[in-house]
């Protein structure tokens, strides 16, 4: 049997969502080599780093590909006294973002549908407000807007 090519078909989209305003943001990574890291992404895949900053000893980065400005990789380093993890847990998938127009919006609707919000908080830095939720498996999703 030979293999066939199928394109992606979406189905429609849901106008009348109360999560119409979501969009792709960034996924985030963990590392407890934050340079190493950098310079594999910029070497190896032509990765542009877009910003860097820390928070107490918290090394952050957000990096994209070489021709896209739509997607967004984040490199979390733990200083090793600050990381949260466990040995297993230091490297690898952090959390999922999405991007909204109004966080508090986002927050009310997740709210209305049970859904724990695990912490919110601004990050000056970088100019954004997040809000965080886990879904049934385990997975951390990020939903941060602008700071006004």
């Amino acid at each position: 049997m030979e293999n066939q090519i199928t394109p992606l078909t979406f189905s429609e989209k849901n106008a009348a969502s109360s999560f119409g305003d979501m969009k792709a943001g960034h996924v985030g990574i963990r590392t407890t080599q934050y340079d190493e890291i950098l310079h594999w992404y910029q070497e190896n895949l032509d990765f542009r780093i877009i910003h860097k900053w820390k928070v107490g000893e918290i090394k952050l980065a957000f990096i994209a590909p070489p021709n896209d400005n739509n997607f967004i990789i984040e490199i979390i380093c733990y200083d090793s006294a600050e990381n949260p993890y466990t040995e297993t847990e230091k490297s690898g998938y952090n959390h999922l973002s999405f991007s909204v127009d109004n966080l508090d919006q986002t927050i009310e609707h997740l709210t209305k549908k049970n859904i724990t919000i695990n912490r919110s908080f601004s990050v000056p830095a970088i100019g954004l407000r997040v809000a965080f939720i886990t879904d049934p498996f385990g997975n951390t999703i990020e939903f941060c807007d602008e700071l006004k």
